[in-house]
């Protein structure tokens, strides 16, 4: 069993996963939308983690999966 540390990112290299500008990268931080770290005090760091966790946040369903929820909770309510 291999025990991986991930190599935090600086802000250019957060910034191109992102496709966002680092201005914008700071202002999500500001608003609590973005995790970051400052190990020194001055610059930032990201964990791949926490920027794949913000990417894929609030997730859209497709259609298809709304009509099978409703399926399921139709389905318990009738055989109440």
């Amino acid at each position: 069993m291999t025990n991986t540390v991930e190599r935090p990112l600086n802000l250019q290299e957060a910034s191109r996963y992102l496709g966002f500008r680092p201005a914008y990268i700071y202002n999500l931080i500001h608003y609590g939308k973005l995790p970051a770290y400052k190990p020194s005090g001055k610059h930032l760091r990201f964990k791949l983690s926490d920027l794949e966790a913000f990417v894929y946040r609030n997730r859209r369903s497709a259609d298809y999966e709304l009509a099978e929820k409703a399926d399921t909770v139709l389905n318990k309510e009738a055989g109440a």
